[in-house]
């Protein structure tokens, strides 16, 4: 995948750990299943907007803030 969608599965991924959950908790919270969320995580495929705000409000991140600097990383890699 691209640098945005590493960038924001990297943050995704560090707030998990910060929190101590697991994928079925943010599964459970977020409403996403499972397979979809462990693939997000992962950085596996572009992830889809409902999905990252689903994420985002599960997780307590801000999804603007990930947007921009996703963003600035896309805008960097070119």
């Amino acid at each position: 995948m691209g640098p945005a969608t590493t960038y924001v599965a990297g943050e995704l991924r560090a707030q998990k750990a910060r929190l101590e959950w697991s994928l079925d908790t943010i599964a459970e919270r977020s409403g996403i299943p499972r397979s979809t969320v462990d693939s997000a995580l992962k950085g596996q495929t572009a992830i889809a907007s409902e999905v990252l705000f689903a994420l985002c409000d599960a997780l307590g991140l801000d999804a603007g803030v990930l947007a921009r600097d996703a963003l600035k990383r896309y805008r960097e890699a070119k």
